[in-house]
């Protein structure tokens, strides 16, 4: 009787033992597809659930060469963080350079006009004093019947035509200073060029793609990378049309991994569209019609692990 007594036992403990192996693994297989799960489930009903894109406030950018010309160097590489005035590429100005040069030796040889005319204005006018003062005794001197008529017109006529020389002088230096300002100007446009061909950054930010490489020609639209601005990134969503009447700004949001369901960080929400407009955001197809209609609603990241640019995240808008 005791040999059966334990044996029976011993069943018994064996069917627990496997019961309870059994539940082990239901519970292992519930909670792994749970965790597969990439947006938990929301506890109550004041929860929007929502797929979002991590991007800056006003969307990634498209640099472009705003130039034109071969490109020499690439001075940027992906990931890189930018500052706003950093050169990012240099361009072949070989033509533009020999422009500018020309310029500037255009500069050189008219202050030298300059100088010989301004020369010989001095000298003109050293002459008509001369000729002034031998007018004036040779007017005096017909006074006193002491001079011809003749010499008298004559030294008139030496003293007149200096005073026109001057003013030619004068006239061609005038005209020489103008000719050096438009130089001038010309040198400004083509240092303007020269620097426009070092293609700079105009904001601080970060690069996320570099498109061009040592070689490519570019031209005043041609894309050189993807760019992010420095500042806050923000989680950008639609909200179903059933739902889109309870966004509100300022209401609390978290961001969660697709992969892991972890939340990643926490935001608010800054912007909600006044209007509907056909679903856009991650259509299974290109071609996809949709006649619902959503609303546009962007979330400010503030704290927490910060996702990548670009990604794909779940959000919980909480109501």
């Amino acid at each position: 009787m005791n040999k059966i007594a334990l044996m029976k036992n011993g069943c018994c403990i064996l069917v627990m033992v496997l019961t309870l192996a059994s539940c082990g693994d239901k519970k292992n297989k519930e909670e792994t597809t749970a965790k597969a799960d990439s947006i938990p489930k929301p506890t109550t009903k004041n929860q929007i659930l929502g797929v979002a894109r991590i991007e800056p406030e006003d969307g990634i950018m498209s640099l472009t060469a705003g130039t034109s010309g071969r490109v020499l160097s690439v001075m940027i590489d992906d990931n890189q963080a930018v500052k706003k005035g950093q050169v990012l590429l240099d361009v072949e100005v070989v033509l533009e350079n020999a422009q500018l040069r020309q310029a500037q030796s255009k500069v050189g040889t008219q202050q030298a006009t300059i100088a010989a005319n301004q020369a010989t204005l001095e000298a003109l006018k050293i002459t008509q004093n001369n000729a002034r003062d031998n007018y004036e005794r040779n007017l005096e001197l017909y006074k006193g019947n002491a001079q011809t008529q003749q010499a008298l017109n004559d030294s008139k006529a030496t003293f007149d035509k200096l005073t026109k020389d001057i003013q030619t002088a004068e006239a061609n230096i005038r005209q020489a200073q103008a000719k050096v300002e438009e130089i001038k100007a010309d040198i400004n446009y083509f240092r303007a060029v020269v620097e426009k061909k070092r293609v700079g950054a105009l904001m601080g930010g970060k690069v996320l793609k570099v498109l061009v490489k040592t070689g490519d020609y570019v031209n005043n639209d041609t894309k050189i990378a993807d760019f992010a601005p420095d500042g806050a990134l923000f989680a950008k969503t639609e909200v179903d049309e059933l739902y889109a009447e309870r966004v509100q700004l300022g209401q609390k949001a978290f961001i969660l991994s697709q992969t892991s369901g972890d939340t990643l960080a926490t935001g608010t929400v800054t912007y909600a569209a006044d209007y509907l407009k056909q679903k856009s955001l991650f259509k299974d197809q290109s071609t996809e019609q949709e006649d619902r209609r959503v609303r546009d609603v962007s979330i400010r990241l503030e704290s927490g692990k910060m996702p990548l640019i670009g990604s794909r995240v779940d959000c919980i808008i909480v109501l």
